[in-house]
């Protein structure tokens, strides 16, 4: 399962399906889906407030049942238990039912009201409520029915859903990105570093060796060899590029190495022992070189796929530009979460 998710989040696809679902996550599942909800069955104990308003069980259930086929239908296959505790989609559902209800309680702030005529415009207007063309009062009390909902539940939540998703809206509009936030982005990404790796069999002897060619420097090799260590020089490689890399399956295997070999300067070592496979690391730096022209991604894969590129890229930026501001508005919330309640929560 972990194995599917590194493959399926190094493609553009992928990136722009999470980009979907973190923005979900913000303000629900599609509207009448999520409102509907699943049923019942659960207490409506407050599992959650904010600023005073309940979370109940059953809103964490709705939301986790929801949150739950839509992964299945991501996947295209029902998730194990196992798989279902990696994703944490109980800590997921949660977080995203407060800041729905942090974006709520700003409607006034952000100067958002949703009148009752708008609401009954839109809710005429779904296909599942109409027969023959026209808004049918019995199919919509049958359909409310048959998902546990009054008309004034369901007018509630489909209400409160419209503001959220304006205030989103307000919000990610509020964000700009010039050429250059994009070209900065794009060298960083595809910058290309090349390094040479020395490998001890103790740690101790890997931790000698890097106190010394920092202190008094030296021909690296040299120095490594007089430690007994072996080293092995790493021409450029992109990130992506060098994780997909034998060299990275054989000397690697570690996101802490990557990090360091990516945010260390050229003809620099990383000041610290790494674990490997074959023991211990010392790292150092080479070369590190950046694409200097974003004609060079046209040049290469087409000018449609670099417009691709800038709308992937704005469209990330964004999403962080809201995942902030929501997280800000909750550092300004009376955000409570009663743990024995949310502890009582069994979804599997």
């Amino acid at each position: 399962m972990l194995e599917f998710l590194r493959k399926f989040y190094s493609h553009t696809a992928g990136k722009i399906i999470t980009i979907i679902i973190g923005a979900l996550f913000i303000i629900g599942f599609s509207f009448l889906p999520y409102l509907m909800g699943v049923g019942g069955g659960i207490p409506s104990n407050d599992v959650a407030t904010v600023n005073g308003k309940g979370i109940s069980l059953n809103d964490l259930s709705n939301y986790y049942g929801k949150l739950k086929s839509e992964y299945e239908r991501l996947y295209g296959n029902k998730l194990t238990n196992s798989e279902l505790k990696k994703l944490d989609l109980t800590g997921s559902a949660l977080s995203s039912l407060i800041a729905n209800g942090v974006l709520e309680s700003k409607k006034d702030v952000f100067g958002v009201h949703v009148s009752n005529g708008f609401i009954a415009r839109n809710i005429a207007s779904f296909s599942v409520f109409q027969k023959n063309g026209s808004f049918s009062n019995k199919l919509f009390i049958s359909v409310l029915i048959n998902n546990h909902l009054t008309p004034a539940k369901f007018e509630k939540n489909y209400k409160s859903e419209i503001a959220r998703s304006y205030i989103k809206r307000i919000i990610s509009e509020s964000f700009t990105m010039i050429n250059r936030q994009f070209l900065n982005d794009y060298m960083i990404k595809n910058k290309s570093v090349s390094f040479e790796i020395a490998i001890f069999k103790s740690k101790k002897a890997a931790a000698g060796f890097l106190k010394k060619i920092i202190l008094y420097g030296g021909k690296f090799t040299g120095q490594a060899k007089s430690f007994g260590g072996m080293t092995k020089k790493i021409p450029l490689f992109s990130e992506v590029n060098l994780v997909k890399s034998d060299y990275f399956k054989k000397y690697l295997q570690s996101g802490s190495i990557l990090k360091a070999i990516f945010s260390v300067p050229a003809n620099t070592e990383a000041g610290r022992v790494f674990s490997v496979k074959s023991g211990f690391a010392v790292i150092k730096v080479l070369r590190v070189y950046f694409p200097k022209y974003f004609s060079e991604l046209a040049n290469k894969d087409g000018k449609n796929s670099a417009a691709k590129q800038k709308e992937l890229y704005r469209l990330e930026k964004r999403q962080e530009f809201l995942d902030h501001y929501v997280d800000y508005l909750e550092s300004k919330a009376d955000v409570k979460v009663n743990k024995s309640v949310l502890s009582s929560f069994r979804p599997y």
